[in-house]
């Protein structure tokens, strides 16, 4: 985990976050990270702003030297914007803050980078913009806010993060440990947790499969599959940023930025689509033989496919199993309402489905299989390869950047909506936490047999064993940060 003070320097969101101490790391209570450039591998870069050198001035404007304070704006206040009132923001000259200080952008004042809550560091470039701490760029010209941030804010070319939550907002609970790991557990091989606290999950075992749905107080609730296809994953639609208040308004003579896509349709949220799976050797007997179903409660047929596929299997996947390793993976929502899933009709493709208009649309294809995928901003997805490779992918240029290169397969991604991290689990039991623009990559925990892990809207990271593989072990939990 992150341990009192993460630099967080890279591609696109640059931002610097001051984090308070939360005590996380391995089993024996330490952490380390390492960093990338975005770029694929572990090595980083990044510049540091100079402070400005002023002359002496008579505070009236012109360049003649006097007893003024040589900001020229002839206030004599020293802070340039002419009001006298000495308390221009930070945020749209960063570099002004001397010393050790930095510019935080939730208060716009010049700040040590110890203090908790505090979001600094250097600004991204994008189109005519500057993207600053708590806002990336789209990869089309704008600026977009991410979390911490629920909102952006523009002054001139330079944008920056507002409506920054400093504490997790814990808006409802799940069921408890002892409920999850009852009947709702048989068989389990993945898990997801709606922004209501929902339990979601999908079997993997011999015969008929099942999603399996579990509320905060542990009602229990069932929905068998079709025909004798196994289920590989469960993804739910979320909100990307949950924080629960506005962002603020802008001050005088600030302009707010472009808003940034966003739902259609919030009743939509809570939306659930699994996958059936089916290796090429194990007897596929219906037609379409597997594919992605979307879940109508109340339906005659509760999971229809939507979006057709055929057997397609992993040479060297993550979980090293021929069941496991089957047919389409990497399934997410997108906040477009669209679901997007990797290798459908072949190894390496990734394609989206329309639900509304019901339609289905190869986006690009990779160079190996895809093994998982998670939302990280309106047009940005994490996606994993079987090569332990990680890419940031765009829905709508349909261009990946590289972000890093694990060397090790990935079975799971997990965003968190309140810090933008995503949790990472790898074959090799490893769980590491991600900032997916910055690429820099920390050590979390180990998980206990491989599996998968899910962030739950409460802060703890749930381990999903993968009983299929490793036999019928309990659910387990790590808390997640509660501030930074």
């Amino acid at each position: 985990m992150r341990s009192s003070i993460v630099l967080c320097l890279g591609l696109s969101s640059l931002s610097l976050l001051a984090c308070a101490d939360d005590g996380a790391g391995d089993a024996s209570g330490s952490t380390s990270s390492t960093s990338g450039d975005g770029d694929g591998d572990p090595s980083s870069s990044g510049e540091s702003g100079e402070s400005g050198e002023t002359s002496a001035g008579d505070g009236d404007g012109d360049p003649a030297t006097g007893d003024g304070d040589g900001d020229g704006d002839g206030d004599g206040d020293g802070d340039g914007d002419g009001d006298g009132d000495g308390e221009q923001p930070c945020q749209v000259e960063p570099d002004a803050c001397g010393g050790d200080l930095v510019c935080d952008v939730i208060t716009g004042e010049c700040t040590s980078p110890d203090l908790p809550c505090v979001l600094a560091g250097p600004s991204t470039p994008c189109g005519d913009q500057l993207c600053g701490p708590g806002t990336v760029c789209d990869d089309q010209g704008a600026c977009i806010p991410v979390a911490p941030c629920s909102g952006q804010t523009c002054e001139g070319p330079h944008c920056w993060g507002v409506g920054c939550a400093c504490e997790r907002p814990i808006l409802c609970t799940t069921a408890t440990a002892e409920q999850l790991n009852g009947p709702f557990a048989t068989d389990i091989f993945d898990l997801e947790f709606a922004d209501d606290c929902d339990a979601w999950m999908v079997t993997l075992r011999s015969g008929t499969d099942y999603v399996r749905r579990m509320t905060p107080i542990g009602e229990l609730t069932e929905w068998a599959g079709v025909a004798n296809l196994n289920m590989g994953e469960v993804a739910v639609l979320k909100a990307l940023i949950p924080q629960d208040q506005p962002p603020p308004p802008p001050y005088e003579g600030q302009i707010a930025g472009p808003e940034a896509p966003s739902l259609d349709d919030e009743d939509m949220l809570g939306e659930v689509a699994i996958t059936y799976t089916c290796c090429p050797t194990c007897g596929c007997f219906v037609d379409p033989p597997q594919g992605v179903a979307r879940l109508l409660e109340g339906e005659m047929v509760p999971l229809p496919i939507v979006l057709p596929a055929v057997p397609t299997q992993g040479q060297d996947g993550p979980f090293n199993a021929t069941a496991s390793d089957a047919g389409p993976m990497g399934l997410t929502w997108g906040d477009d309402l669209q679901l997007y899933v990797g290798n459908s009709q072949q190894n390496g493709n990734f394609d989206t489905a329309d639900l509304g208009a019901e339609t289905q649309d190869l986006l690009t294809t990779f160079a190996s299989r895809i093994t998982a995928a998670a939302p990280l901003t309106p047009v940005h997805l994490l996606l994993a390869l079987d090569t332990g490779e990680l890419l940031r992918f765009n829905t709508v240029t349909l261009e990946s950047t590289p972000v890093f290169d694990f060397e090790v397969g990935v079975t799971s991604l997990s965003h968190d909506s309140f810090s933008g991290l995503v949790y990472a689990a790898r074959s090799d039991l490893a769980v590491l936490a991600i900032d997916p623009f910055s690429a820099e990559i920390t050590d979390f925990e180990q998980m206990p047999a491989l599996g998968r892990v899910s962030v739950s809207p409460q802060g703890q990271l749930w381990w999903v064993p993968a009983k299929h593989v490793v036999g019928d072990m309990p659910l387990s939990t790590w808390e997640l940060p509660m501030t930074w």
